[in-house]
């Protein structure tokens, strides 16, 4: 059974351009792979090659660049992907990033209803087929309910513990306030 896992996130202040040539070359690579190409990106060490915009490319006689607010934002889905994986059951290390929608935000407004039109907001959905079998964790219920039997009975035993102990220091505070009493009582018979 196919499963799909997505992740999806909505006015992310970068470039739509840049993301459209970063998606492009992760698509088809494995997670770990992906990150460790972006993280190179990061460092200027690997270049994105920029095919549909080759006019947004900063490097000479080659159109490509190193756009770094866009990767950390595809670094951090990368890694929510991962963890998606990893929730659902499946073997992370096999997740490979299959396909991603790309679309233009929505603008900013300011407080006073007026609209914002030269800032970039990028919508961005990342998915991601799954062909494997499940590994369904172990039930945690079992062993919170052997737990859970155990953890009151221990509460019961200090109640009656705190109980006890109470009782001794009010006895002796009773005796105490006699022994006064007494000693008040006589002094009064003394005068």
């Amino acid at each position: 059974m196919v499963t799909t896992i997505r992740v999806k996130r909505e006015g992310m202040p970068i470039s739509l351009k840049h993301t459209h040539e970063i998606m492009e070359a992760v698509k088809g690579k494995q997670i770990s792979k992906a990150n460790a190409l972006l993280k190179r990106v990061l460092t200027k060490q690997v270049y994105i090659p920029f095919r549909k915009y080759p006019s947004k490319g900063h490097k000479h006689g080659v159109p490509a660049g190193y756009p770094q607010k866009a990767t950390k934002q595809v670094i951090s889905m990368l890694e929510e992907l991962r963890a998606n994986a990893k929730n659902m059951g499946f073997d992370e290390s096999k997740i490979v990033v299959s396909s991603y929608a790309l679309g233009r935000g929505g603008y900013q407004r300011f407080s006073s209803g007026t609209v914002y039109r030269h800032g970039k907001r990028t919508n961005l959905t990342i998915y991601s087929l799954v062909d494997q079998e499940r590994k369904m964790p172990e039930k945690k219920s079992d062993n919170t309910d052997k737990a859970a039997a155990e953890k009151p009975a221990v509460k019961e035993d200090v109640k009656e513990e705190t109980k006890v102990e109470d009782k001794k220091p009010d006895e002796e505070k009773v005796e105490q306030e006699s022994n006064k009493s007494m000693e008040s009582n006589e002094l009064k018979a003394e005068k």
